[in-house]
C-alpha cells in the first residue's frame, strides 16, 4: 500500500494545521545556549515552510483562533486592568503610550520614506515589536472593512502583505529585543543587580536567594527537653518569631494529642509537629534542648495541603502578604505569588493586587479559612462557564461592528477592539463576583494558547507562498525598518522612564518588555538583574500594552 503524503496533506487541511502546531511548538521549545524562539515563532517558521511548498491557510481556523485569543487576553487582563489604573496607572499607561505612539510614528515616517504599503507596514510593526495583538488588530481592520487599502491592492493581498511583513521581522525582533535588554545595562553602565536590590530595599521587599522549591513547607516532629529555649514559651510566641517562620500543627503531651491554645506554654516532654521550610528546620536542628526525628505517626498525622487562591477580597487587595498573618494565625505559608502569569516574590512585603494568584500551603481546615479571607480557591473552579464565555465573545464581536461616521470617514474599534474590551469587562466582573463567568486559569491558558496557535498557523501558511519573493524584492528595506521600529520605542521609553517617571532601571526595563508584550525578554532582564523585581514593571504595562498595540494595528490600516 502506497501513501502519497503530499496529496494526503493537501486534501486534509486539519492535518496540516495540527502538524504545523506540533512541529512548531517543538521547535519553539528547543533551547540553544539559553535562547528559545518560543511557540509563536516556532509555529510561524514551520507554517512559512509549509506555505512555501504550496499548503494554503484555512481562513476560518485563523478567524476562530484570533477571536478566542484576543478575548482570552482581555479576560486575563481584566482583574488587574482597572486596579492598576487606580494606583500607578498614570506611569504605566504613559510608558505604554510612549512605546505604542513612537513606534507608530516611526513606522509612518518609514512607510512614507520607502513608499511602503500600509499593510506591509502593519506587519513590520507587529513583527518588530513581536506583538501578536498588533497583527490581530491590523488583519481585523481589513476583515471588517474599515481599512484604507492602496489602489490596486485587494483585501487578500493586503492580508498576505501583513503576514509577510510580520514573518520577516518577527524572528530578529525577538532575538534583537533579548540582546538589547541583556547588553543595554553594560552599555549604559548600570548595575542592574544592584539597582534591583536597591529598589527591593526601598519598597520593603526581601527577596530570598533560595529557589522556590526550597520554600515549600514540610512537617517534622520535635521533643522539648531540659534547657530548650522553647521551654515555657507559648504557641503564639513561637509562631510570632520572624527569624523562624513556622506553624505548630499538633502537640502530644504524654500519650495524648492535646489541643494547644495560643497562650498555652510548652513543657518538658512535649512533642510538637512543626511545619516550616527546609531552611527553618535546619536551624531548629541546631537549637539546644530540642530533640528532632520524632516519628510518632499519631503526632505527624496532619492534613497538610496546598491550593492556589485568586485574590478578590478587599481584606487582601492592596495589603502586604505579612498582613495576612498566615503562619501566626492560620498555620499556613504563602509559597508563590503570580500576577499576569508572572512569578513575583512571596516575601511578606509583596503587596497583593486583585487577580493575583497566591499559592498557600498548610493545614486543610485553616487553609480554607485563610483562603476565604483572600478570595477563591482555584481548585473549586473545575468547569468553564461556556455560556458567559460564548456570549462575551458574541458581545465583543457586535461591539466591534459599531462605527461612527465623521463625514466620509467611518471610525470604529473593530472586532479585535470589541473582543478585547468585552474580555476586560468580563474579567473585571469575574474579580468582583467569583461565581460569575468562571474560566479556570488552566482552561484560559489552553484557550488562549490554542487560539494563538490557530491564528499563527494561518499567518505562516498565508505568508509562506510569497515570503521568498518579498525578501528578494523589499527584504533589506523591511529589515532596516524593523530594526528602527524595535530600537526607537526602547530608547525613547527608557529616557522617558528615567528622566520623567523616575523609575528604577531594573523595573523600567521590565516595564518596557511588558509594553512590548515580550515574556522572553522579561526573562532575560530578570536573569541580568538576578531578581524578580523587573516582573513588577512588566505586570504594570502588559495589560495596557495589549490594548494599545491592538488599537495601533487597527489605526495603521486606516491611515
Amino acid at each position: 500500500m502506497e501513501v502519497d503524503v503530499y496529496a494526503l496533506f493537501k486534501s486534509t487541511p486539519a492535518l496540516v494545521v495540527f502538524v504545523v502546531i506540533g512541529l512548531g511548538y517543538f521547535l519553539g521549545k528547543l533551547n540553544l545556549r539559553g535562547f528559545e524562539l518560543g511557540p509563536t515563532g516556532g509555529v510561524l517558521l514551520v507554517g512559512l515552510l509549509f506555505g512555501h511548498f504550496g499548503f494554503e491557510g484555512v481562513p476560518l481556523v485563523g478567524v476562530i483562533g484570533f477571536t478566542i485569543f484576543i478575548y482570552s487576553v482581555g479576560l486575563q487582563a481584566g482583574p488587574r486592568f482597572f486596579n492598576v489604573l487606580r494606583e500607578d496607572g498614570v506611569k504605566y499607561i504613559s510608558l505604554a503610550l510612549i512605546v505604542a505612539v513612537s513606534s507608530v510614528l516611526m513606522l509612518w515616517m518609514l512607510t512614507t520614506l520607502f513608499r511602503l504599503d500600509n499593510s506591509l507596514g502593519a506587519g513590520i510593526l507587529a513583527g518588530a515589536l513581536t506583538s501578536t495583538p498588533t497583527l490581530v488588530g491590523a488583519q481585523n481592520a481589513i476583515d471588517v472593512g474599515i481599512a484604507r487599502l492602496a489602489e490596486g491592492i485587494t483585501a487578500e493581498e493586503a492580508l498576505q502583505n501583513i503576514s509577510i511583513g510580520y514573518a520577516i521581522t518577527y524572528v530578529f525582533g525577538t532575538v534583537g529585543l533579548i540582546l538589547i535588554v541583556k547588553f543595554a545595562p553594560t552599555i549604559l553602565r548600570v548595575d542592574l543587580a544592584k539597582e534591583a536590590k536597591r529598589y527591593a530595599k526601598e519598597k520593603g521587599y526581601q527577596e530570598s536567594d533560595k529557589r522556590s522549591t526550597d520554600r515549600l513547607p514540610i512537617v517534622r516532629g520535635y521533643e522539648i527537653e531540659e534547657g530548650a529555649d522553647f521551654l515555657g514559651k507559648s504557641r503564639a510566641e513561637l509562631e510570632a518569631r520572624r527569624d523562624l517562620m513556622m506553624a505548630v500543627l499538633r502537640l502530644k503531651r504524654g500519650s495524648k494529642i492535646v489541643k494547644l491554645a495560643p497562650a498555652d506554654q510548652l513543657a518538658v516532654g512535649d512533642q510538637l509537629a512543626i511545619m516550616a521550610s527546609p531552611d527553618v528546620h535546619a536551624t531548629l536542628r541546631e537549637h539546644p534542648g530540642l530533640k528532632m526525628g520524632i516519628l510518632d505517626p499519631e503526632l505527624l498525622q496532619s492534613s497538610v495541603t496546598s491550593a492556589d487562591v485568586i485574590v478578590t477580597k478587599d481584606t487582601a487587595v492592596g495589603r502586604p502578604i505579612s498582613d495576612l498573618r498566615a503562619p501566626e494565625e492560620y498555620g499556613c505559608f504563602v509559597t508563590h505569588v503570580r500576577r499576569t502569569q508572572v512569578q513575583l516574590s512571596a516575601e511578606g512585603s509583596t503587596m497583593l493586587q486583585k487577580g493575583d494568584v497566591v499559592t498557600l500551603a498548610g493545614n486543610t481546615e485553616q487553609l480554607e479559612d485563610l483562603a476565604d479571607l483572600i478570595g477563591e480557591i482555584e481548585r473549586d473552579v473545575v468547569e468553564t462557564d461556556l455560556v458567559s464565555f460564548a456570549l462575551g465573545i458574541a458581545g465583543g464581536l457586535m461591539i466591534g461592528q459599531i462605527s461612527f461616521k465623521f463625514g466620509a470617514i467611518a471610525v470604529g474599534i473593530g472586532s479585535a477592539g470589541g473582543l478585547l474590551l468585552m474580555g476586560i469587562l468580563m474579567g473585571f466582573l469575574r474579580s468582583l463576583s467569583p461565581t460569575f463567568g468562571r474560566v479556570p486559569p488552566a482552561a484560559r491558558f489552553v484557550l488562549m494558547e490554542l487560539g494563538l496557535m490557530f491564528f499563527m498557523v494561518n499567518v505562516g501558511l498565508t505568508a509562506g507562498g510569497g515570503v521568498v519573493d518579498a525578501l528578494l524584492e523589499v527584504g533589506p528595506v523591511v529589515i532596516i525598518s524593523g530594526i528602527a521600529i524595535l530600537i526607537t520605542p526602547l530608547v525613547l521609553g527608557y529616557l522617558f522612564g528615567i528622566f520623567v517617571l523616575k523609575l528604577n532601571p531594573a523595573v523600567l526595563l521590565g516595564a518596557l518588555t511588558g509594553a512590548m508584550t515580550s515574556t522572553p525578554a522579561l526573562t532575560a532582564v530578570q536573569e541580568a538583574a538576578k531578581s524578580s523585581m523587573p516582573a513588577l514593571g512588566y505586570a504594570g504595562t502588559y495589560a495596557f500594552a495589549n490594548v494599545l498595540l491592538t488599537v495601533a494595528g487597527t489605526i495603521i490600516m486606516t491611515l
